[in-house]
């Protein structure tokens, strides 16, 4: 299933942030650009985490990449993102221009409570985090 070339991401991973993660996939992919994904986004702790929706207009906005070798690439963030935390999952992700893909994305696997939430859908980086 891995042969699935897209990848959205929508927090340590987009292409604002240093780590040695974020640049591999900037080595390993081609940024498609802006786009978004039905999900709800909550604050994990200096990271977020994405879960399904529960409203329609839920939506969760990122970045989409199209993968140049997707096991090498997905098989090395499998890792970084963890099992226990996130599962890789495919759903559609929608670019600026309206294009509509299946792509790769980590779901976050845990109850969060609702303080947590990020209302906007967007995570920002934090001037001078290396994250």
């Amino acid at each position: 299933m891995s042969s699935r070339p897209y990848l959205f991401v929508y927090g340590t991973l987009k292409s604002s942030f240093q780590n040695r993660y974020a640049r591999r996939l900037r080595r390993e992919a081609r940024l498609l650009g802006r786009a978004h994904m039905p999900g709800r986004l909550y604050r994990i702790h200096w990271y977020p985490g994405m879960r399904k929706p529960l409203d329609p207009k839920d939506l969760v906005t990122g970045e989409l990449f199209r993968l140049l070798q997707p096991s090498k690439t997905l098989g090395a963030l499998d890792g970084y993102e963890g099992e226990h935390h996130y599962r890789r999952e495919l759903h559609r992700a929608t670019l600026e221009n309206g294009e509509v893909l299946q792509a790769w994305v980590y779901m976050y696997r845990q109850p969060r409570p609702e303080d947590c939430r990020v209302a906007s859908g967007e995570w920002q980086q934090k001037v001078g985090s290396a994250f």
